[in-house]
Formats: structure tokens, sequence, C-alpha cells
């Protein structure tokens, strides 16, 4: 008989070695605060650097947790939402008792051994609750933000750095509510940096859109398909939850520009309609402009001329939904 396992740690490990280091133990040691029993489920898309095989000594000698590590062959699809995707699943098939999955990134920490179990806590007070984050923080334990609203036509139009700065899709307060010795509050949009999932709503939504979203916006947009299925998505105000590469960045921030519009423009078309569309020849315009200022600086800079370079694909790209031709 399979063990009665309530909570599955997701981790999804790419050639980050130098940072799972760090966020495999300091889950571990969460989970050995907690009641319920737990696994850890990893997978690893083809590492390079050595972290396979961390995961592997790393385990021979922790006993106090269940582990797996998923290694999934080169004709798998081995992007971040279908590593999310196959994690759970596999956790789910394992342990029929599963009721949690916690997704926690390679630049992920936990030093407060109380913020795990507080939030299962909130979940099991709150059934209307899909998912809980976490207010987290920097490794200098500067605040680093804890969700978003919905992202509208407007933000996506006047461009993420400005719409940033204007915060239209950021939230500067919620509606806090207490919670023992802490609060909590209902966000739109909360990442899975770290997030604690209700594996019922992961079951009603499905998972991750692994046809649209393969890693930018695949959390917002798992997050406005549970709010559609009714569930709501908890932030839980306590310190030493950690969200920081610091500067370990991913294969994937090299086209961080492009993939952002490709997955936004698809994300707004699924939930907010053929509107859309309408903008198509305004971001083209926004895209020229921005080339226009970038040309300059791309004569001194090589961030600058990556930029530029990004900005002629978006304008090559646009009328045809930022899909490459």
């Amino acid at each position: 008989m399979p063990e009665k396992v309530e909570i599955a740690v997701i981790i999804n490990s790419f050639n980050r070695y130098h940072l799972l280091s760090d966020a495999l133990p300091s889950v571990v040691n969460a989970l050995s605060q907690l009641t319920k029993r737990a696994v850890v489920v990893v997978f690893d898309a083809g590492s390079t650097d050595g972290s396979v095989e961390f995961v592997e000594r790393y385990f021979s000698k922790c006993t106090s947790v269940l582990t797996h590590c998923l290694l999934p062959s080169f004709n798998i699809d081995r992007s971040f939402s279908s590593g999310c995707n196959e994690a759970a699943k596999f956790a789910s098939q394992q342990y029929p008792s599963l009721k949690y999955c916690f997704f926690f990134e390679t630049d992920n920490l936990i030093t407060n051994n109380r913020a795990l179990d507080l939030a299962l806590q909130l979940l099991e007070q709150e059934q209307n609750l899909g998912a809980v984050g976490f207010t987290v923080e920097k490794y200098d334990h500067s605040r680093a933000g804890f969700g978003s609203r919905f992202p509208t036509l407007i933000s996506f139009f006047i461009g993420q750095q400005l719409s940033n700065r204007l915060c239209l899709d950021n939230v500067k307060d919620l509606d806090w509510h207490d919670f023992q010795d802490t609060r909590w509050g209902v966000s739109d949009v909360v990442y899975t940096s770290p997030l604690l999932v209700r594996y019922q709503a992961w079951q009603a939504t499905g998972g991750m859109d692994i046809n649209r979203f393969l890693f930018s916006d695949c959390d917002t947009d798992w997050c406005w398909s549970a709010h559609k299925k009714g569930w709501r998505m908890a932030v839980l105000d306590v310190p030493g939850v950690i969200h920081d590469n610091r500067m370990y960045v991913s294969d994937w921030s090299a086209n961080r520009v492009i993939d952002f519009h490709r997955a936004r423009f698809r994300l707004l078309l699924k939930h907010r309609g053929q509107r859309l569309l309408l903008l198509i020849p305004l971001l083209w315009l926004r895209h020229c402009l921005e080339a226009s200022l970038l040309i300059g600086r791309s004569l001194f800079s090589k961030g600058a001329r990556q930029s530029f370079r990004q900005r002629l694909i978006l304008l090559k790209t646009v009328f045809n939904s930022y899909e490459l031709l």
C-alpha cells in the first residue's frame, strides 16, 4: 500500500546547481516541521552542471522525506509548465491521498520554518482558496513583491516597464485578514515562487496550459483559469520566504522580451477576447519607437544591441501574434 502522503514538493531543475544546492535543503528542513507526510519530486529538464548528481547524493543521505527524481527522455516536453504537470501527475499516481502541491523553484529559499505550516492551515481554514503564495523577499531581505492583478489590454499596450512604474497590474496593498499572528489577503495572481496549491483546484484546471504557456505567464494563466472555476488565490504575509536568483539567470532569460510578448499576447487573447487584435497596429508603432530609441545606445552597449535585435523581431512578428515566421 502507498504511504499516506498529503503534500508533494514540486521542483523544476535545469542547470542551476548553485541555487538548487541551497533551495533543496531549505525546503526539506521546512518539511521536517510538519505533521503531515510529504514527498519531494524533482523534475530535471536535462541538467549538465551536476544538479542531478547533487540531488542523488543529497537524498542518499536524507532519510527523513520520501523523494523522487524524474529524468524525462529527450523526446518528452521538458518546459517549465510541463515539468509542473508531469511531477504533479506522478505524485498523484504514486500517492492517491495527495491534497497539496508545493511548487518550489530553484531560486527559492525558506528560512522561516512556520511559513509552510501556516499556509497549510490557511488552506484548511478557507475552503474557497485554491492556492497560497507569500510576501517573498530578496536574499538581502528586501521586499520582492507578492502578486498582481490580472493584466489589462492597456498595460500590455504601453509596455511592461511603464506598466510596472504606473502600477497598473501591481498590487500595492490587499484587504488583509488577521490569521493567527500574521495576516492574509486575496490577490488575482500569485506566482510559483513558491506556491502552495490545493490539488483539487489543480485538477479542476487540468494543470498548466503547456500548449500556450511553456514558461512565461504560465502561473498567471493558471490563476486566471482557476479563478474562472470559482477558486481564489491568497497571499500570506510572513517573513523568511525568499525568491532571488542571485544573478544566476536561466536560459529563458536571454529571450525574456520576446517570450514575454508572445505569452502575454496569448494570455490576453485567451482571457480578454478578440479585442486584443485591434491593438496590433499600435503595438507595431510602439516597437518602432522603442527600436529608434535603442539605435544610438546600441553603438556603445552590448545589452542595448541585444534589446534592439529583439525589438526588430517583435516588429517582424507582431502582425503574426508574435509567433516566429
